[in-house]
């Protein structure tokens, strides 16, 4: 049987060809989904601009949910769970410290504590330097009496 020869649909013993049937199937499939696609496109003109029909089903669902989510049993379920994962939080935080302050590690509020302490000492210090600065600087403006041979001391 030759490449060009087709099947006859009366004649069941010859040879049916993979491809042949493949091309064909695929061919009647995309026809028909494109007169489909067509078909939806005339229908979905006569109803409107599809731009036009998104905006709405879009404003039907905001407005679906605005008024779901302000239900007092929406409420009521939000400010639980919140409620619940803060709980959880401060009980992490809560065992985080613990076990911290069992094996000795510190923590942030243990250095933060520390650095202010420091820097408490440290402007301390730099007070008590800056007086100490300030009476070496009136010591050195006094006039101081020299004693010259000859002279008498004013002690």
């Amino acid at each position: 049987m030759s490449p060009t020869e087709t099947q006859s649909p009366t004649n069941p013993t010859t040879p049916v060809d993979p491809a042949i049937s493949l091309a064909s199937f695929w061919a009647q499939w995309l026809e028909q989904s494109s007169r489909g696609t067509q078909a939806l496109l005339e229908a979905m003109q006569t109803l409107g601009d599809p731009q036009q029909i998104q905006s709405r089903w879009l404003d039907a669902v905001a407005r679906s949910l605005e008024d779901f989510m302000r239900t007092p049993a929406f409420l009521e379920l939000i400010k639980n769970n919140l409620k619940t994962i803060t709980d959880l939080k401060n009980m992490q935080n809560q065992i985080v410290q613990d076990t911290a302050r069992q094996i000795g590690v510190p923590m942030t509020g243990d250095i933060t504590g520390l650095f202010e302490r420091l820097h408490s000492v440290e402007q301390t210090i730099l007070q008590r330097l800056d007086a100490l600065e300030a009476r070496l600087h009136r010591l050195e403006q006094k006039p101081t009496h020299r004693v010259y041979a000859g002279e008498p001391s004013s002690d």
